[in-house]
């Protein structure tokens, strides 16, 4: 019976020093945890005339768009107004290891009701699908979208891209590789996108250098465990905070006046508002037309603010991104 005990307790220690390893030498049990947390959804909540704004709309859910990675669907979001429609494409966050486009499904149901037809993209997550995965789907989403102009009525000369959170910084890097010639040569990303087509761009709580972004967190021990496995998971490179594709990713350093106008907004609590007023101000000093949110601290608003419509602040938010949009109509 000892024997039996020694034995069980041998192979619960074996068991929790792998256990140990995997979570300090790999970064897929901490990705796994954040995934969890996203898959809880967001902060999104409806605004009053939800009602209303789905009448307005037709939505053709989980399509499929041609990808050798997975999580490869889509929702098309149609107006229901005649003529031809501008075409915002969104990407979701979750902080490049979680999340799902249903979190941002109230907002891109209320920017179609507003007359654009949104592309709101599935996109496969790191681990499993690591730098620069995301972009590459997102090309592939356009290249789909091209083939189906014709049938739903798709304005592709008038075309924005727009994300919040990781979503946000994807969306930024794309764009950047599609309007910049030294950017993308330098980098090997291909030209999906015609530059004259890309009118605006829309950034919620995104950050836009990466290393700068987490300076904060990893000031914690705890956070600071998770985001180094984040950048991990996305990278590839556990010493990703010096990697290439760091450098490569931050917009901060690499935008130029060739991007388009922007629409950018953040919150002041757990999110990165110094990073969009620094984008701001570099798109703003290349004379590029920029149009912000930002708000008074007394107004006590979180990451991903914009999509609780309960909130006065994101009510103004939705009109000033309306407004922002409308030269496109």
């Amino acid at each position: 019976m000892k024997s039996i005990f020694k034995d069980t307790g041998i192979v619960l220690f074996v068991c929790l020093l792998l256990s140990l390893f995997v979570a300090v030498f790999t970064p897929y049990p901490a990705a796994g945890v954040i995934h969890q947390v996203f898959s809880n959804g967001g902060p999104a909540k409806e605004p009053t005339n939800y009602l209303e704004v789905n009448q307005k709309i037709d939505v053709q859910k989980n399509l499929s768009y041609p990808s050798s990675a997975a999580n490869n669907r889509y929702d098309l979001i149609l107006p229901k107004t005649t003529g031809k429609h501008p075409v915002i494409f969104w990407l979701h966050g979750g902080a490049y290891v979680g999340g799902q486009k249903e979190d941002v499904s109230i907002y891109t149901n209320m920017l179609a009701a507003e007359g654009f037809a949104v592309v709101n993209i599935e996109y496969d997550l790191a681990p499993r699908t690591r730098y620069p995965g995301p972009l590459i789907q997102l090309a592939e989403v356009y290249r789909e979208i091209q083939l189906k102009a014709t049938d739903y009525s798709l304005d592709l000369e008038n075309v924005v891209f727009g994300g919040d959170s990781a979503g946000g910084q994807i969306v930024a890097q794309f764009i950047n590789s599609q309007v910049n010639d030294e950017y993308a040569q330098g980098t090997g990303f291909e030209r999906t996108v015609d530059p004259a087509t890309i009118k605006s761009a829309i950034f919620f709580c995104a950050p836009f250098s990466l290393s700068e972004a987490t300076k904060p967190l990893r000031e914690l021990p705890l956070l600071d465990f998770f985001v180094k496995r984040i950048g991990w998971a996305y990278t590839g490179n556990p010493d990703w905070f010096e990697s290439t594709i760091i450098q490569e990713a931050d917009m901060l350093t690499h935008i130029t006046g060739n991007f388009p106008r922007s629409f950018i907004t953040d919150a002041h609590n757990f999110s990165f508002e110094d990073q969009g007023k620094a984008l701001a101000k570099l798109l703003e000093s290349q004379g590029t037309e920029v149009v912000t949110a930002f708000y008074d601290s007394q107004e006590e608003l979180d990451h991903e603010y914009q999509f609780d419509m309960t909130l006065p602040a994101s009510q103004a938010t939705f009109e000033a991104v309306v407004e922002f949009l409308k030269p496109l109509k």
